[in-house]
């Protein structure tokens, strides 16, 4: 131009006049990113989309293809459109940034970009700070700067934070979306299975029964039994260590519980005179009540016969033997036949204390099972997320916990109270102090120690107020997020059920007449 004039860009039909020095910094940054090359594999692939979706309503277009029209030279076309997007150097397409815009018989830039973003971009190349709009998705402002060739770095102060709060957020639910695409993926292989026959339809069908209560009634049915053996199983396990469901032993426990001593203590059992003689005295002990033993066969063997068929059942085996729950199931019923055979060699351990206690603590991971009854519910899963996602602030604010442990331990110490008489004992305290807890147990008694203290207690509420909000962030960021998640799944299902009415639209437009290239 020989006269500086005002251009006036289009942006989706809303229109902007900008002055032409603006225009040719804008132009020169989308030059810059874009490129000949890089211009011309934006078209292509503008190319391509228009190539898969019906154009009849866009008359502004050039290219026209029509369902008829596709079938005969569809692939040429393709064929040429892909060759450009494979070769880095090619310029077949554009030769400069004309391709990014249209230029209206009204002499308008035409720009098919959102034209609320717009006026930022004009607000940043105007010298005026890029500032990101409240009512803009800030992935949908990221495209557009990715588009006009600005960095993320030149986003205002006021409006960094949320731009990159929004990004951290979906890298967190990543986790959620890949283990959610997982399980998606699992559940069509089965319903895929289901409807063969043969061996993997049978596989299919029993894991479902096992593995989703909400499959069939049966599967139900199942899933309420198992809560009931889970139950009980855990009750027995918590009642055997009361005194109420203990009983004295009968003679032949007491044979099994002295072996060859057995003659030693005889006279307590046969109505001898025990006051003139030197019987040592019955030692105290006790044993289960027998329901509670009964109770434990039938569970053991209910988990045994159900980890069978898991095991054979399992359409993906690998993973079956990877999964923590399963691993939970396979070790407590291995702690059970420990424990089985261990009394069967020594009789006498099912009565008093010795090293293998270690095989009845390890019991306690049977509590484990009352997990497999809530892993379907989101709530859960959303906990086990929230944890797996939050994994680097728990380190950390564990790594801290130990630093300062060590820290105000040995100042404790040395402080000269009488109290610590040792280092670790010292740890105790400010553990207990540093997690607010305060059993009392160990208090300091002097000045500096008290000191010493109160430093202590406000380093571990400043602690846990850092890091404990970032594991409670990700958890309502999941538990939100699974809403949207568990809702989009039940319009999945509707969606099954019913008749699309895109499909409808396909066919219909299918019957259209062939369009006249000449119109």
């Amino acid at each position: 131009m020989d006269t500086k004039e005002n251009v006036t860009i289009n942006m989706s039909g809303t229109r902007f006049e900008v002055s032409e020095e603006t225009w040719l910094t804008i132009k020169s940054n989308l030059y810059d990113t874009h490129g000949p090359e890089k211009t011309s594999k934006l078209f292509a692939k503008k190319m391509l989309n228009m190539l898969d979706t019906d154009e009849s309503n866009r008359t502004h277009d050039k290219i026209y293809l029509d369902r008829r029209r596709r079938g005969n030279d569809l692939g040429a076309v393709q064929a040429a459109v892909w060759s450009v997007l494979e070769e880095p150097s090619s310029g077949q397409l554009a030769k400069d940034t004309s391709q990014l815009y249209k230029t209206t018989k009204a002499g308008d830039l035409f720009f098919e970009r959102h034209p609320s973003c717009f006026p930022v971009v004009l607000g940043y190349f105007q010298n005026r700070g890029l500032h990101m709009p409240s009512s803009l998705c800030p992935s949908e402002f990221n495209d557009e700067m990715e588009f006009w060739g600005i960095r993320s770095d030149k986003i205002a102060k006021c409006c960094y934070s949320r731009y990159v709060a929004f990004f951290d957020d979906q890298n967190v639910l990543k986790i959620l979306d890949q283990d959610q695409m997982a399980r998606k993926e699992e559940r069509k292989e089965i319903e895929r299975r289901q409807r063969g026959a043969g061996w993997r339809a049978l596989e299919a069908n029993v894991w479902s029964v096992l593995e989703e209560p909400s499959s069939s009634t049966l599967a139900k049915i199942y899933f309420y039994v198992s809560t009931v053996f889970v139950v009980v199983s855990i009750s027995a396990l918590v009642s055997g260590t009361h005194k109420t469901f203990k009983r004295p032993l009968n003679l032949q426990e007491w044979h099994e519980f002295f072996g060859d001593e057995f003659d030693l203590y005889k006279a307590h059992f046969d109505g001898s005179d025990l006051s003139n003689t030197t019987v040592p005295p019955l030692p105290k002990t006790a044993t289960h009540l027998d329901f509670l033993v009964y109770l434990e066969y039938v569970t053991v063997t209910f988990f045994t016969i159900e980890l069978i068929m898991r095991i054979i059942f399992c359409p993906f085996k690998r993973k079956f033997f990877l999964s923590f729950l399963n691993l939970v199931d396979i070790f407590a019923l291995l702690v059970m036949y420990s424990k089985y055979v261990v009394n069967a060699i020594s009789p006498k351990e099912k009565y008093q204390a010795s090293v293998f206690d270690i095989v009845h603590c390890l019991q306690i991971v049977r509590v484990f099972r009352l997990f497999r009854l809530v892993k379907n519910y989101i709530g859960f899963r959303v906990l086990l997320y929230s944890v797996k996602a939050s994994a680097k602030e728990v380190m950390l604010m564990s790594m801290f916990l130990v630093v300062a442990m060590l820290m105000f331990g040995a100042f404790a110490f040395f402080s000269g109270d009488t109290v610590f008489e040792s280092i670790p004992d010292a740890f105790w305290w400010a553990v207990v102090t540093m997690t607010t807890v305060g059993y009392g147990d160990v208090y300091p008694t002097i000045g500096l120690s008290k000191l010493v203290g109160a430093v202590c207690a406000v380093t571990g509420v400043c602690l846990l107020a850092v890091i404990i909000p970032i594991f409670v962030n990700n958890f309502l960021l999941f538990y939100a997020y699974s809403k949207v998640w568990g809702s989009s799944i039940g319009e999945e299902e509707k969606r099954k059920t019913s008749v699309s009415p895109i499909a409808v639209n396909l066919e219909s437009s299918s019957a259209l007449p062939e369009k006249d290239d000449n119109n």
